[in-house]
């Protein structure tokens, strides 16, 4: 049995029920973890550093910084178990609100479906996936709830909660980074293969060499979003717009939320287009790709180079500056 376990959720009460049952049925005892405690110099430790919590059951909070949290009590060595509720697993991974609503300007936790991606995140990097309150929901629900969970995650061992020592019993693959455990970098790579299927859930893998016009892609997503391809629950990977050359972004979405974030300027040399994994219900590749390709630029466009994209209306969000990622030659 792993030396710590961290119970990982959006469901406060489920989650937090689910933990006390945990360390009452292991004889552990239970540590609570919750935002302000990351910021502070208990912060989960190594559990090598403080022995007396080295065999807890943490119930991770709802805002929490899982994969501080996480990583900071021992990273691939943690057991850690995302709770689903089966009665609105999908709903909240669409969900629009923020995780805090009133936390200050700059906090993400304030973005609009911050709840949503917290949930996403909750599944890609748990080592085993467990449905409470599944008896109240079909099984065709509980099929397609349990592919997507397998989509968004392969490796996690995925089942149907019993009891925590049941759910417990069989071992979980904790070998690797804990970032790597989630189905887009498993898609991105080439590897994707989940556990559960379901005919309605399907990763689609999207690349396209060419940037996209910034206006183009605001209107395919705005396209996306209406389902034009299907109903997208999460997406992420790597993109380049037009506009802001030379600068490679990390692409997200859940829901109906986006971020598109700068990662760092490179001049180009880690690929000039788009590499994409797209995860949903009732997908059409060949929609989405066609989605997608409308936004990326034309021929003429691509041979007016930077000055000329420098000059695309661009509606999306401002970024702030980003430094290069390119090693400095006198290093």
């Amino acid at each position: 049995m792993p030396r710590t376990i961290a119970i990982l959720g959006v469901c406060a009460p489920e989650r937090r029920a689910y933990a006390e049952r945990t360390a009452v049925a292991l004889d552990r005892p239970l540590h609570l973890l919750r935002f302000a405690d990351l910021r502070s110099s208990h912060a989960l430790p190594h559990p090598r550093s403080r022995p007396s919590t080295a065999h807890a059951v943490v119930d991770l909070g709802t805002d929490v910084d899982l994969i501080h949290a996480i990583a900071s009590r021992g990273g691939a060595e943690v057991e850690a178990v995302c709770v689903v509720d089966a009665r609105h697993m999908v709903g909240d991974l669409l969900d629009e609100a923020p995780l805090v609503a009133s936390a200050r300007p700059g906090d993400t936790r304030a973005d609009v479906g911050a709840r949503a991606r917290q949930a996403a995140l909750a599944l890609e990097l748990a080592t085993r996936i467990v449905w409470i309150n599944w008896e109240q929901v079909p099984t065709a629900a509980l099929s397609v709830q349990m592919a997507l969970a397998s989509h968004l995650n392969p490796t996690a061992v995925v089942r149907l909660s019993r009891d925590p020592l049941s759910d417990l019993h069989s071992k979980a693959p904790r070998d690797g980074e804990i970032l790597e455990r989630a189905g887009w970098v498993h898609a991105l790579n080439a590897e994707h293969d989940p556990y559960m299927r379901d005919n309605r859930v399907m990763t689609v893998r999207y690349e396209q060499l060419r940037p996209f016009h910034p206006a183009r892609l605001s209107a395919a997503l705005d396209r996306l979003d209406d389902g034009a391809a299907g109903r997208l629950v999460r997406s992420a990977g790597f993109c380049r717009l037009a506009s802001r050359p030379g600068i490679l972004a990390r692409w997200e979405h859940v829901g109906s939320a986006m971020w598109l974030e700068p990662i760092g300027t490179d001049d180009g040399l880690m690929g000039m287009g788009q590499e994409i994994a797209f995860t949903g219900l009732d997908l059409s590749a060949p929609k989405l790709a066609h989605v997608l390709d409308l936004a990326a630029l034309t021929d003429d466009e691509l041979a007016g180079g930077p000055a000329a994209w420098a000059l695309f209306d661009d509606p999306l969000p401002a970024w702030p500056a980003v430094e290069s990622s390119i090693p400095d030659a006198t290093d």
